[in-house]
């Protein structure tokens, strides 16, 4: 049972990867803007657990959060500009005096609700695809919309450690060490299963996958190809899987439906 591959010893070492990567979160996000930096390599380490592809979660991340520091970091100064004016409003609707009609009570939570879905698929999208900061956006409200349960059964899973806190007070010191990570690991299995779609998608525009790929497809070598002056110099550039993230999401095609 204490063998080093057994179910047991499995689930022991995931729990402290887990939780290496939560203090990793946590100390990372102390600039605070460096939130999102912090977020996209949380995801980007996750995704890899999930898939047993890990190696070593502080080296990972650490390459991770510099791969997404300015992207990452631009995602999230744009979410805090955005609910901060949403912060501003809802307290001169609560406090100011003044009486709003109820349907802007409605319109104001119904817009923070669908800011709140969208911003479920921004960081994992933005540890798993190479785009510019407004297509990673675009793209996490076209899924959201397009796989709505899951994007709210994302949200959902937020609430497990609020919920665990409130019935069970003792709990902080472990939700402190495993709430972020696990948080997110969690949500990275519903996250790759969306995400497959698209990846094959991927794989449909650079031809057949082998079995070496795994199902989505091996690092491209296209980029060493075109410094040899085999690619030709017209040809149309591939997508790609390189460094652990897709180059380029495909665009919305209309069959974005769950």
């Amino acid at each position: 049972m204490f063998k080093l591959d057994s179910p047991l010893m499995n689930f022991l070492n995931k729990i402290a990867d887990i939780m290496i990567l939560n203090v990793l979160f946590l100390i990372f996000s102390i600039p605070f803007f460096t939130v999102g930096a912090a977020f996209s390599a949380s995801y980007y380490m996750c995704f890899k657990m999930v898939k047993n592809e890990e190696t070593y979660i502080v080296r990972g991340f650490w390459k991770a959060f510099k791969q997404n520091f300015k992207q990452g970091t631009a995602i999230w100064l744009i979410l805090v500009v955005v609910f901060g004016i949403l912060t501003v409003d809802f307290r001169i609707i609560l406090y100011s005096g003044i009486e709003f009609a109820q349907w802007i009570r409605i319109a104001m939570l119904a817009v923070t609700f669908i800011i709140l879905l969208g911003v479920m698929f921004m960081f994992p999208l933005q540890a798993r695809f190479v785009n510019p900061v407004k297509n990673t956006i675009k793209n996490a409200f076209l899924i959201a919309i397009s796989h709505f349960p899951t994007a709210v059964l994302l949200i959902a899973i937020y609430a497990v450690p609020i919920i665990i806190l409130y019935f069970i007070p003792q709990s902080l010191p472990i939700l402190i060490l495993l709430a972020f990570g696990a948080v997110i690991y969690l949500k990275s299995f519903l996250l790759l299963r969306v995400f497959k779609r698209y990846e094959d998608a991927l794989v449909d525009i650079n031809g057949k996958n082998t079995e070496q790929d795994n199902g989505i497809f091996a690092e491209s070598d296209r980029m060493e190809r075109e410094q040899q002056g085999i690619v030709e110099q017209n040809a149309k550039p591939k997508k790609e899987y390189r460094n652990g993230k897709f180059v380029e999401m495909p665009e919305n095609n209309g069959n974005l439906e769950e």
